[in-house]
Parts: C-alpha cells; structure tokens; sequence
C-alpha cells in the first residue's frame, strides 16, 4: 500500500525532509510512498508534486492534508507549529508530525525558553527580559563587555544581534522596543531578552522527541554569519557541516551527557506540564573548554543544518516520525552513526539579509554533479519559462558527501563553481571557520 506523505514548508529544509523521507534509506525514490510538499518551490517541484493551497494559514494546509488522503503531515517552519497547525491536523484524524503549539512557545517566546530552562537548571547564559527601555538601562548600569539583544518573538533567524558593549546594547534595545518609532520587528520585539555574550564553539544539536526521550541526530555547525570569519550580520544559516564535535572527551561520552543535562529536563518539563514534547527539537549550544551552555531552542530542524544531517543520515526515518506522530515512543535507535560526512554551502541572494533581491535567472545547475555524492536543495526558487530563477533571500543548498568532513567540504566547494546567478553571495570558510 503506498504512503502519502505531506511536507509543509517551501525551504532546502523541506526538499530535505521530502528526499529523506522518500529514499527512506536507500538513494533513490522508494516505489511505495507518494511525497507532496505545499507550498514548495519550482525547483523542489522537479522532483516531487508542489501543492499551493487556497491559503497560507492552518485552515488552508488542513485542507490540502485532507484532500490528499495523507497518512502523515511533517510541518517543517516554526510558523505554522506556532499556530497550532498540529492540533488542527489531529482534530481532523490525520496524523502529523511536529510538537503542539504550548510545546512550540519554546521557539515562539525566546522569554518562555529561558524560563523552561531556568525551571529545568538547563545551563544558559544569564539574563533578563523587558518591555521598556529603562528596564533594559537599569540592568545594564552594572554591567561590561559584550552582550546579545533578541526578539522575543519569531523573525526568521534575524532578531538576534551581538553587541560589543553595554551602550550599544541599550541603543539596539531600543531600536527593537520602537523607543523613538515602531519597534523594530513589530509585535516579536515588543518585548526582548538581554543575555551575557558566551565565548565559545557553535554546535548544533537535534533531536527527534517522543514525549519521553530524545534521540540525538549527529552533531552539526551552522555558520550563521553572512561574511567568512563570522563576521557581518545574522542569517538565517550560509551553510553547514556534519558530524562535527570538537570536544575534549569522547563523542558518545559528550553527547550521553547533553542528553541527560539538555534534552531530558526540558521533556521531563513538558510531560509535568500535561504536554509531552513529540517532534524535532533543536539545541542551538555554546561549546566552551568542554561545557555547554544553551543558546536556543527550535521546535524544528534549522536549516542549512537539516540539509546535511537528514541527506547525511542514511536510515529510513518514515516509520519513527508515525510513531511519535500517533503518541508512541521509539526503542533504541541509533541515528548518530548512520550520518555520512556531509557539507553544505548555501548561495544567498544580493541583499541578503536585509532585503534580498530577487529574479535573477540560475545558471549551471544542468552541470551540477549528479551523484549519491552530491545534492542540490532548492530554498528560494521560482520556475520560468527560461529556467529558475531566485524568489528568495537564501537560494540553493550545495552538498556533497566524501569519507570525512574535510574531503566533503573540498568536494563542495569544487563542485559549485559551475553554479552563478547575479550578485551571489557566499562564503568561503564554511566548515573551517574559526
């Protein structure tokens, strides 16, 4: 009997999730699955049926879910879990895969996340959170060197900014809150969260969540910076390595401990709370002389990192997501040492991040290396009478695989040199970045 599955989203993370999910753990498209994603994009509509529903809303995605018949909905954006699309699936007898809306605040509220952690004694850096700007000054009087300011709410990966002392701290408070205006990202930074800068490595660490247990995926490092040397402003990710851990200690020894010190107080948290955390959470962490500190919680996988560890992670991951969709917990699985040494190089748009531009045609992508040694994922395309051309801020995810991660960044990088569009932006230093 074949299987049709729905994938919510229109990202390289959504193309990843619909390639993983329809080679299960082979290369190549099993024969009993059906893979629909809405809304998609041209290019992710090369390879599998691109659905747009009536509206981008809950109701219009339910409906979609509906018409299909599908046996599983995976939502992949933070937005629509917000918004309580899951529950709105469930309502509907149809199972989906991603955690409730209460669960989701974790990623909806930077303040709600400190909390939890807080409550959890899930190590973080020290804070405060405000409405006003005299709350911001009061906590800062006492205070020196570098400091984080972030949205409360959801804006796509850019309400976040490092700042390099505490006066620059208040000024861009101030920006976010709309001291002399409109605050900066609208209702997501009418309030904010002030944090103590932490010195350290980036490590990205997912998991898939039963409501009991976390599962770690392999280790990944997002470079989220937009200029080599992690330097520039914020982005949604400019690519993406995995598996890396550069810890003093054993693998399996550093990631037992994240796992019982990060993830399992945070579920414990949610179960005492009548809402058992089921679907993917991601622990963004600060890595320093072989502690860990917690930056962030995603309720999701981030992207670019979903496009190296989902292609990286050679298993069959379709009857684990039913499982955790339909309340039950998952044995002893191993996802850590299935991933292959995968590097991701994302190709952003001119103007990216602040305001991209797009309707640039691509080109060299017929020459792209078509091999079980390479991927293109397609995040902000369009399809036109010419070709594809970008619609989008970050345009294409380019992979590829090899026996370590130092081979597979080489190979990535080789590889993309066919591949132009007007005012490409990227960087070099991807997966050898300090």
């Amino acid at each position: 009997m074949t299987q049709r599955i729905l994938i919510i989203g229109s990202g390289g993370r959504e193309h990843a999730w619909a390639m993983r999910l329809a080679n299960g753990a082979a290369d190549s498209k099993r024969s009993d699955r059906e893979i629909f994603v809405c809304p998609g994009n041209g290019g992710i509509a090369q390879d599998f049926e691109c659905i747009q529903p009536a509206s981008k809303d809950i109701q219009g995605y339910v409906s979609v879910a509906e018409k299909l018949g599908a046996d599983l909905v995976v939502v992949g954006p933070e937005q629509p879990l917000t918004e309580g699309l899951v529950e709105a699936l469930q309502e509907q007898k149809i199972d989906a895969f991603g955690p409730d809306t209460f669960c989701s605040q974790l990623e909806g509220s930077k303040s709600f996340m400190k909390m939890v952690a807080q409550e959890s004694d899930v190590p973080t850096a020290s804070y405060g959170v405000f409405e006003d700007v005299k709350g911001v000054s009061e906590f800062l009087k006492d205070k020196s060197g570098r400091w984080v300011v972030k949205a409360d709410g959801l804006c796509a990966g850019k309400g976040v900014t490092v700042c390099d002392s505490p006066q620059h701290t208040l000024e861009i408070a101030k920006e976010m809150l709309g001291y002399e205006g409109s605050p900066l990202f609208g209702n997501a930074s009418q309030r904010v969260v002030v944090e103590e800068f932490l010195e350290g490595t980036e490590l990205s660490l997912l998991a898939l969540c039963d409501g009991e247990r976390a599962h770690l995926f392999a280790p990944a490092r997002d470079h989220k910076q937009l200029l080599d040397g992690n330097k520039g402003p914020n982005t949604g990710g400019m690519g993406a390595v995995a598996p890396v851990l550069e810890v003093d200690e054993p693998a399996a020894d550093f990631l037992a401990r994240m796992q019982e010190v990060i993830f399992q107080p945070v579920l414990n948290w949610f179960k005492g709370q009548g809402h058992p955390y089921r679907g993917i959470l991601y622990a963004g962490l600060m890595v320093h002389e072989g502690r860990a500190k917690l930056l962030e919680f995603n309720v999701r996988f981030g992207d670019p990192e979903a496009q190296a560890i989902l292609w990286g992670t050679q298993k069959d991951l379709l009857p684990d997501l039913l499982k955790v969709s339909q309340g039950q917990t998952l044995g002893q699985v191993d996802y850590v040492s299935a991933c292959a040494p995968t590097c991701i190089i994302v190709l952003a748009s001119p103007g990216y991040p602040e305001k991209a531009e797009t309707g640039h045609l691509i080109s060299g992508l017929d020459d792209w290396a078509q091999s079980s040694d390479y991927q293109c994922f397609f995040a902000g395309v369009t399809k036109v009478g010419r070709g594809l051309e970008t619609s989008g801020g970050r345009v294409l995810g380019l992979g590829a695989q090899a026996a370590d991660v130092s081979q597979a960044v080489k190979k990535a990088y080789e590889a993309m040199k066919s591949v132009r569009f007007d005012g490409m932006q990227w960087r070099t230093d991807i997966g050898t970045a300090p």
